[in-house]
């Protein structure tokens, strides 16, 4: 049995079909998209430090503030003769050209400029104005590991942002995507380094040699009073009583009969001492024996002090020096025998140095 269909309905439902397959042949049509480039022709644009920070090699990237509770770095001096603190030195750097893949990023680092720096630092470098060095940076090459770096920079509050960019942008935008390189370079801090605020100017030229405005920020070198003694122990030896009987150091480090004491800090330093009474105790008269302490062999430094009274030394042990302690006694009154106590030294930051 044949049924006939009407032209108009066959007609109609070849529509519908030919509208229910048009948008596959559209999503597979190739599409053209006009590409533009401008090649340089030896100037080209100049490359952006986005960002920049510092940090140390502790597990805090900054052991001065290693809860991050202030913005930016701050680093402890080592506090060991002779040591050194590795420094990290970290930029983003962006080229419109080239990328994060510049010809060269590298650092500047200048002393502090505080009154009582030694002017061997303020003045130093060809200019005068205090130049420490120039650190040379290595571009990190592996994307993840940057991106990682850069939020542990961030959640820390250690970053150091171009005026014209933001946190989210440069990682984001820039890290993520591999338009921008983290660059990073080290060198080391001597333990004798002169507290303070260090400014660090970031660099960047790119292979038209542009070069980029440079960012800058400072690190704080936290001031910290620290000292060496190349003794333990205080002989006083025979002693006659109401007789003032001096105990004399000298320069010379390692001679432990001849109290010595030397700077370890990166200030310059105030030596405190106080001393129990030995067992002599006290009369109606006042306390049976008295002290002095002086730094040097100058009398006017000269420090008198009771048992139990804690004493600062006047004259200031400067950065990375040595000198002797020189240290007396005075019995008033006590037993025939020998007589033991205990001496407590320790050291305060300068007066007049910021803390």
């Amino acid at each position: 049995m044949k049924i006939r269909v009407p032209l108009g309905i066959v007609t109609a439902v070849m529509m519908i079909l030919a509208v229910m397959v048009l948008p596959v042949s559209a999503v597979t049509t190739p599409q053209d998209v006009e590409t533009t480039a401008n090649i340089a022709t030896g100037g080209g644009n100049v490359p952006i430090v986005l960002c920049k920070w510092e940090a140390d090699t502790t597990a805090s990237w900054e052991d001065g503030d290693p809860t991050h509770a202030l913005p930016g770095s701050q680093f402890l001096p080592p506090v060991t003769y002779e040591a050194k603190k590795p420094i990290q030195y970290f930029a983003v750097v962006f080229d419109h050209e080239d990328n994060g893949n510049v010809n060269v990023v590298a650092w500047d680092v200048y002393h502090p400029q505080d009154d009582w720096v030694p002017a061997e630092y303020r003045e130093s470098g060809p200019l005068g104005d205090g130049f420490k060095y120039q650190v040379m940076g290595t571009k990190i090459t592996n994307k993840t590991a940057s991106v990682a770096l850069f939020q542990r920079a961030m959640n820390a509050g250690l970053l150091t942002i171009d005026e014209d960019f933001n946190a989210t942008t440069i990682l984001t935008q820039y890290l993520e995507k591999g338009t921008a390189a983290l660059w990073v370079g080290t060198a080391d801090i001597d333990y004798q380094q002169p507290a303070g605020n260090y400014r660090v100017e970031a660099n960047a030229i790119d292979f038209n040699n542009n070069w980029a405005v440079p960012l800058e920020n400072t690190f704080l070198y936290v001031p910290v009073a620290a000292f060496e003694l190349d003794f333990n122990t205080v002989n006083y030896g025979s002693v006659n009583i109401n007789t003032h009987k001096w105990v004399a150091g000298d320069v010379d480090f390692g001679t432990a009969d001849w109290p010595t004491i030397r700077n370890i800090g990166n200030t310059h330093l105030q030596v405190t001492v106080q001393q129990d009474d030995m067992g002599l105790g006290e009369s109606l008269s006042g306390w049976n024996v008295q002290w002095d302490a002086r730094l040097g062999n100058d009398d006017a430094n000269t420090k008198v002090y009771k048992p139990f009274e804690a004493v600062t030394l006047p004259n200031p042990l400067e950065l990375c020096d040595i000198d002797e302690l020189d240290f007396s006694i005075q019995v008033f009154k006590g037993t025939t025998g020998e007589k033991t106590g205990t001496m407590t030294l320790g050291a305060v930051v300068a007066d007049g140095i910021p803390t």
